[in-house]
């Protein structure tokens, strides 16, 4: 037997179908824990050893480093005897990079650019607008992302509908044409102008149709628009495409992800092949049938099935608390009954919850470990030397310039720094020559010409130490000539931190390149794309329970799953208005759910605190989509336990059925003959007006409230109108309203409630 059939002999019937499939474009609908990656993987090393494609006629494209070192190391163990780094196994922004410093001429690009963080394209944003504020200015580099994301141009129709502000295609323009003046590129250009390469020259996509035969995408229900028109440009008449994902886990609408990509590939590509895997190797049949009833509720998806050969296990649990203190208590009580902290993971919505389990778990010594903390990359003395480095290549990079000519500080003030960079901008010359002539030609006196010139020597002395020392002694003598290893050196001494030593790690780092120039530059590239390759301590080394909100759990899986603030306005979120909204939530429990082997957990509070005040919670819709056979029921939603709905009251049943059918706001509006549709004014947002005249009910300021459409809320003002009464009601979801008191759709809670 060779080794590719003892490969194949280790795949279920469905798997080897995708590995032999090579024909036709391909869909592989991966469900979760089916063995994607060695599916993948095994159809690497078939196509190399059993179809003779050379490993540089492979593209592989995933969407985390992590994942992509995985997937090479593994193909590199089935196939000892093959060089694997001739194999192009990246994430789409890494392939971007590539074929940018290939091909970016084309576009008129040089191939010495660098790449802008999300920080740094907002400085360089608000380099265009100094009347702003960077606060101010946040939203709309955002959404420059997002139209970049989405394969928008500045001057396409469809850019000035993505905005309210009249002023964003102005500023999309003249953002675009700073960082070309100043020859970088930000992370969502990597792919528009990968895609901008290829559009404009039939050349370069020919090249690249006959170099890549085959080509892989992994997690395809993540990629954005941008990534699907690249895709497409990349795929010839000769190509093979197959495609791997699961409709049901792309959780990533909020950074551009589009699942109708996953959704239309058999339409995009005709002739396309589909193939299911739905055997789950991961959890319980409990568990799968939990995610089953609850992701079945969707419309947007490719139907599938998972099934298990795994043990029925435990019954799942669903736990009323009355509070987040009592959720992270009852959490800790389980886990140190079992003292099994390193398989354990305590899942939230959103980062604002863990505070509760990190003070609790503290108190009582139990490890944890915090999933998507401060990376190494974020960190200010980093940023800082990096900075030095991206000058050094770049002396046009005017973000890092503004960064660092005058920290720490050496005299320059904000005039004198102005009047540098209107020499610049008025000579054509690069930033490090305009503080040359500055003191030069004396148009900075004292401190402030002294300091410039020096500024300018630093880089040409350093760049003398890196041609004859090498990369790390060129970074080293950077820090000390800034003055940056004195600055950070005091900030330890003062505050206990260790800042001198990350900046050693950054020093180790860039040893690790080729000397030079080009060694710099890739260690750069490196970073801006992997910030977790230096001084990165991996959260799955640790011990302890793991802390870690729904988006980031994707690819993990522990024996333990915690899924707390299940409850309305805070899973799904207050903005979600709209089905796709709904569904996205949906998706995320789904991933959830699916992280767990063998025990699942879900905790639903009655009250929370949130922003300072407390909010009395409802119970999540999605929770209401679980058959009641499947869960173990601990606790009520209400100390009022009545014989309604799990433990409900009548009338708190009445709500959980009210919130949890998922229906459609606007719909429910124009049903209720009571009630017009809100009225968005400057003063009072979302006003609700009922135009019933039916006897009346009394309010006071504080009275507990219930409406059908939102919920129970509390009465924050009572004002006349007319010889009417208006009550303004705040409900637990955020929904602010007005109704006259005489509507019969309030109804007024007894004071048990």
């Amino acid at each position: 037997m060779s080794r590719i059939e003892e490969f194949l002999a280790q795949l279920n019937p469905p798997q080897k179908e995708a590995v032999l499939e090579n024909s036709a474009p391909l869909l592989v609908l991966a469900g979760a824990g089916s063995g994607k990656t060695r599916v993948i993987t095994t159809k690497i090393a078939y196509a190399i050893d059993e179809l003779n494609i050379a490993p540089w006629q492979i593209l592989a494209v995933t969407f985390t480093n992590k994942a992509a070192t995985e997937m090479r190391n593994r193909v590199q163990t089935m196939l000892h005897d093959v060089d694997v780094n001739d194999m192009h196994i990246r994430t789409f922004h890494s392939f971007g990079a590539w074929l940018l410093r290939r091909y970016g001429q084309v576009i008129g690009l040089r191939d010495g650019f660098t790449i802008y963080d999300d920080d740094d394209a907002l400085s360089l944003l608000a380099s265009c607008f100094p009347e702003y504020k960077k606060v101010e200015l946040s939203p709309v580099a955002k959404m420059i992302s997002l139209a970049k994301d989405r394969g928008l141009r500045p001057g396409d129709t469809e850019t000035a509908e993505l905005s309210r502000d009249k002023n964003f295609v102005t500023m999309f323009t003249s953002y675009e044409q700073r960082i070309r003046e100043v020859g970088n590129v930000d992370f969502a250009d990597l792919i528009s102008l990968s895609i901008e390469v290829l559009e404009r020259s039939e050349e370069v996509r020919n090249q690249l149709h006959y170099r890549f035969k085959m080509i892989l995408v992994d997690e395809y229900q993540d990629s954005n628009i941008a990534q699907f028109k690249l895709l497409k440009l990349l795929v010839g008449a000769n190509n093979f495409v197959c495609v791997v994902g699961d409709d049901d886990q792309s959780i990533y609408r909020f950074r551009g992800a589009e699942v109708r990509n996953i959704l239309s590939f058999p339409d995009i590509y005709q002739g396309t092949k589909i193939i299911k895997l739905e055997q789950n190797y991961r959890s319980t049949k409990n568990i799968l049938a939990i995610a089953q009833s609850v992701i079945a509720n969707n419309n947007g998806r490719h139907p599938k099935v998972l099934w298990t050969d795994n043990d029925k296990g435990s019954p799942c649990r669903l736990v009323h608390v009355p509070s987040e203190k009592e959720e992270a208590l009852w959490c800790l009580k389980l886990l140190e009954k079992t003292e099994d902290y390193d398989n354990s993971a305590i899942l939230f919505r959103t980062n604002a919850q863990s505070v509760t389990f990190e003070t609790l778990l503290s108190r009582h010594q139990i490890p944890y470990k915090l999933v998507g903390a401060l990376k190494f990359y974020d960190r200010e003395e980093v940023k800082d030397a990096l900075a030095l480095l991206f000058l050094l290549i770049n002396p046009n990079d005017l973000v890092n310039f503004k960064r660092m000519i005058n920290k720490p500080g050496r005299g320059l003030g904000d005039v004198s720094v102005q009047k540098i960079l209107d020499i610049a901008e008025q000579q054509r010359i690069d930033y490090l020559k305009a503080c040359k002539i500055a003191n030069e030609g004396h148009h900075l006196s004292g401190k402030a010409a002294t300091s410039a010139a020096a500024f300018a020597r630093m880089f040409e002395q350093s760049e003398q130490t890196l041609e004859q020392l090498g990369n790390s002694a060129c970074l080293e003598y950077l820090i000390e000539a800034s003055s940056l290893a004195d600055y950070y050196r005091k900030q330890d001494e003062q505050n206990k931190t260790g800042k001198l030593e990350n900046l050693g790690a950054l020093i180790s780092a860039v040893h690790d390149y080729p000397d030079g120039r080009e060694g710099v530059l890739e260690f750069l590239e490196s970073l801006m794309l992997d910030p977790t390759k230096i001084g990165h301590e991996d959260p799955s080394d640790k011990p302890g329970v793991t802390l870690i909100t729904m988006h980031n759990t994707k690819g993990l899986e522990f024996d333990r799953v915690f899924i707390t603030g299940l409850e309305e306005g805070l899973f799904p979120g207050r903005a979600c208005e709209s089905d796709d909204d709904i569904e996205e939530e949906r998706r995320i429990f789904y991933v959830a759910i699916t992280r767990a082997r063998k025990e699942l957990y879900l905790l639903t509070c009655r009250q929370r605190m949130i922003w300072g005040k407390t909010n009395y919670q409802m119970p999540s819709r999605f929770l209401s989509e679980v058959p009641e056979d499947l869960l173990v029921v601990e606790g009520s939603s209400h100390p009022s336990y009545g014989t309604g709905y799990r433990g409900f009251s009548s009338l708190e049943e009445k709500r959980w059925r009210s919130v949890s059918l998922g229906f459609d706001k606007n719909i429910q509006r124009s049903r209720n003959k009571n009630i017009i549709p809100p009225v968005i004014t400057t003063s009072r947002p979302d006003v609700v007006v009922s135009s019933s005249t039916e006897a009346g009910t009394d309010y006071t300021i504080g009275d507990r409230v219930y409406h059908d459409d939102y919920g129970e809320g509390e009465v924050r003002a009572v004002r006349s109108l007319k010889e009417r009464q208006i009550v303004d009601v705040v409900f637990s979801t955020g929904k602010k309203a007005s109704f006259f008191s005489n509507a019969p759709v309030l109804e007024k809670l007894g004071a048990d409630f």
